[in-house]
């Protein structure tokens, strides 16, 4: 029987990822904007642990120019 992935667990560890990524492009919140995110609080929130879409996950894939497989598999 396959272990049983903690979701929320997951959550958390995608919002620290994807805050590493955002600042390992030295981009704070606000200029994810000049880049072509609609609203930095949204993404402040899905980094400090809000549930995310599929659809947002692509987005935020393309705004760091990630694969979105790469971005799954980092939190695994």
């Amino acid at each position: 029987m396959p272990k049983e992935i903690n979701q929320e667990k997951l959550i958390k560890k995608l919002g620290i990822k994807l805050r590493e990524i955002r600042n390992s492009k030295g981009w704070t919140l606000e200029e994810t904007e000049n880049q072509g995110w609609p609203n930095w609080r949204h993404l402040q929130k899905i980094e400090s642990g809000k549930n995310v879409t599929l659809a947002t996950l692509i987005k935020i894939s393309n705004l760091y120019s990630i694969k979105l497989s790469e971005l799954v598999k980092s939190i695994e």
